[in-house]
């Protein structure tokens, strides 16, 4: 501040011509910029100080001089130095190429000019870094080293140390909970045996969120003054090691006296008080205070109040330990939508994503409606990702406008590629799919396989909206030519031709009707030399040539958050599929699959698979052979062989293979695995399983010792060249002489 001062002592005068004097790189020019007087202008002690601010705050001076000879104003200057080296090592733990960016962006880089300043900045960020991150025996040596024509170098050393970490936590005023307890909820812990071990390393951020909890897990158990007194944190000379140390007062068990409402609460008493989880005698909870105001304002958005602020104020009664839960509410202006718009779905029409919405534009805001259509965006084949922001209009305090951000995956691909399943073998498949035809949502299959044992080819088209309330119509038609029922025959060949046209009615947002028809045409051959016993019978009874016209229903329910690798919800789907009397077979085929998705604590989930399927013939006609039900392998019990659980050719028979059976019942029991490793969940899953099952000839042999069991783990991916690969390696747990094991499973290619 001298050269202010120095400025304060000029008699103003009217300046004629401005000259600089210092300058090395800079020209004449670029002072004349930043000063705010020129030529003409009047100096005084009002404008020298303004232009002495001005010059400094370019940052390219680090020192400023005004100085009058005459009526010429004098600007002595000296310009900062420009920096033609800049180094910083040493840094292993913290940095990287994002520090270099940041260190660019402050003007810490070759280039940049120089200023002290910046430099303390970056030596006290790398502390506190550092410091977040265990490392207190750092040390931070920064050289500037003066170059020829006013330039520097700098290097700044970093010496690492080791961790410095927590070697005891201790709590002291507890007297209701012990100290191992209360240590429990914290995500700091002190040093033990455990290799790699990182919540040993002291942060002021994760110590403050620990007492947080600590605090939570009094209060949510009653002790509503429960209160941190202090807290030590000591430090060792040798700065090896940490000990906290802190001191509480617990107070007393508050009970709850009751719960009132005030404000403008929209909501009738009674509306309020079955959202309210706690009730008159209750011990107080913040946690029970705090849910229930959540649920209140949740209700609150979902009629349109959009920022409903409900707060849980205790009215505390310190003679009786009671609580009086005030829950004032705010509902704010109700809000309404203004406009929903979709970004990133480049290959999509607007209206094919518009009609999955269950909040409309003009109607009240729902939090739950727009939670919901992002849900049902997020399921639909050609959609990745979907996510959403909602922005109060400016300007407006009842406006909402409603932004998805759509990532789409390739709707459509041409593949062709080879596969192994154990029931058919290896495969040679080619699929023609597009899940989003011409950005209609509308999709189109067109695939055929060839293995060992099949021939296939199949067309379909879908429609999911085939009508504006959402009613889906597929129409299929299908070729299929196999050696048997399963990889191993009994010894006949089918050949079935077949269409069908199938309408998914939707009755609620979850449940949805299925119905339709179709006609088979199946022609059956059998050997006298190889055929079974069973399967003579049927054709010697029956014939060759079989025609049916098959009525399909089903109703089926799923809250499911994705429709494959799902992580929460259900689906629970009846089908009764009946070939109609006037055809060559009369037969019905009922199955009913449960699948239910539990979250679990450390990011684990627990799936449960369960199926029932019966079919049976009427009308005085037996059910056709390849309508049987089949068990073991991966869809229903791993661990046995693929299709061979369950009933066998006649004993008599010289091949003694699987022929199937008319009841089938299995379970799957799945504990999804978090993996070790990065993962989005969506395309890898690692799991651990318990399957149980089997198939019997007739409802009437159904016996629990007779359920094959077994345990194991599985792994499924989505590869980009094979599909989906599923990899499980299973110990039956109850096997009986005759089965055949199948302990390391593998296929893929099925999902071409």
């Amino acid at each position: 501040m001298a050269l202010t001062a120095r400025a304060h002592a000029f008699e103003p005068f009217k300046i004629s011509e401005i000259r600089a004097e210092g300058l090395q790189r800079l020209e004449i020019g670029t002072v004349l910029t930043y000063l705010p007087i020129s030529s003409g202008d009047t100096l005084n002690t009002a404008t020298s100080q303004q232009a002495i601010r001005s010059l400094y705050g370019s940052g390219l001076f680090q020192d400023v001089q005004l100085e009058r000879d005459g009526n010429a104003l004098i600007v002595k200057l000296k310009e900062r130095p420009a920096i033609t080296k800049f180094k910083i090592e040493g840094n292993d733990k913290i940095g990287g190429d994002e520090l270099k960016k940041s260190l660019k962006d402050l003007g810490l880089a070759d280039g940049e000019l120089f200023r002290r300043d910046l430099l303390d900045q970056v030596e006290q960020e790398l502390r506190r870094q550092y410091y977040a991150n265990g490392y207190y025996d750092v040390g931070i040596d920064s050289k500037v080293t003066e170059e020829p024509n006013n330039r520097v170098s700098i290097n700044i050393k970093v010496t690492e140390g080791k961790v410095t970490k927590i070697t005891d936590i201790n709590i002291i005023g507890n007297h209701v909970f012990p100290t191992e307890e209360l240590l429990k909820q914290f995500d700091l812990k002190s040093t033990n045996w455990m290799p790699f071990q990182k919540s040993d390393r002291y942060s002021k951020q994760s110590l403050s969120g620990d007492l947080e909890k600590l605090q939570s897990y009094y209060q949510d158990r009653g002790y509503l003054k429960f209160s941190v007194d202090s807290v030590q944190v000591a430090l060792t000379p040798d700065k090896k090691s940490i000990y906290i140390t802190i001191n509480v007062t617990e107070g007393d068990v508050y009970k709850v006296k009751g719960t009132e409402y005030s404000g403008n609460t929209i909501l009738n008493e009674r509306f309020l008080k079955a959202l309210t989880s706690t009730k008159a005698g209750d011990t107080f909870s913040r946690k029970e205070a705090t849910d229930t105001s959540d649920r209140i304002e949740a209700a609150l958005s979902d009629i349109g109040y959009a920022f409903a602020k409900v707060s849980p104020v205790p009215d505390v009664d310190e003679d009786k330990k009671e609580v009086t839960l005030k829950y004032v509410v705010d509902p704010g202006k109700r809000a309404y939508i203004r406009h929903i718009t979709f970004t990133g779905n480049a290959g999509t029409n607007d209206e094919t994503l518009r009609r999955e919405m269950r909040q409309l534009e003009a109607a009240p805001y729902s939090k739950s409606a727009i939670e919901r259509s992002r849900v049902r965006l997020s399921r639909l084949p050609f959609v990745e990702s979907a996510e959403v922001n909602t922005n109060p209009v400016p300007g407006s305090d009842d406006l909402v406008d409603v932004d998805y951000k759509i990532k789409e995956r390739a709707p459509g691909s041409v593949q062709f590629g080879v596969g192994y399943a154990g029931s058919s073998g290896f495969l040679i498949t080619g699929q023609v799919t597009h899940t989003n035809f011409l950005g209609t949502g509308n999709r189109i299959d067109l695939s055929a396989q060839n293995n060992v044992y099949s021939h296939a080819i199949s067309l379909s088209w879908t429609n999911p909206y085939f009508t504006e309330d959402g009613v889906a119509q597929t129409i299929s038609m299908y070729y299929r030519k196999s050696d048997g029922v399963i990889r191993y025959s009994s010894g006949f060949n089918t050949n079935t031709l077949g269409a069908s046209l199938t309408y998914g009615i939707p009755l609620s947002e979850y449940v949805a009707l299925r119905a339709g028809l179709g006609f088979e045409d199946t022609a059956v051959d059998t050997f006298p030399n190889s055929s079974s016993d069973e399967i003579l019978a049927y054709v010697i009874n029956n014939g060759t040539q079989f025609f049916s016209y098959q009525l399909r229903t089903g109703i089926s329910y799923d809250s499911r958050n994705r429709t494959f690798f799902a992580t929460r919800g259900a689906l629970h789907s009846l089908t009764a599929d009946v070939a109609l009397p006037g055809g060559d077979l009369e037969y019905y085929n009922i199955a009913y699959r449960a699948q239910q998705y539990v979250p679990l604590i450390w990011k684990f989930t627990a799936e449960i698979n369960g199926t029932v399927g019966y079919v049976d013939g009427y009308g005085g006609k037996d059910t056709p052979p390849w309508e049987n039900y089949f068990a073991g392998g991966p869809q229903t019990v791993r661990g046995y062989k693929d299709g061979y659980l369950g009933p066998r050719d006649h004993p008599t028979s010289y091949f003694n293979n699987p022929y199937g059976g008319r009841l089938r019942t299995t379970a799957q029991t799945n504990l999804i695995i978090p993996l070790p490793v990065p993962s989005d969940g969506k395309s890898t899953r690692l799991e651990a399983f318990w399957d149980i099952g089997n198939v019997f000839a007739k409802p009437s042999d159904f016996n629990v010792s007779e359920l094959r069991q077994s345990a194991g783990v599985a792994f499924s991916w989505f590869t980009p060249f094979l599909g989906l690969l599923d990899l499980s390696y299973a110990v039956p747990l109850n096997p009986k002489p005759g089965d055949n094991q199948d302990r390391f499973q593998i296929s893929f290619g099925t999902g071409f």
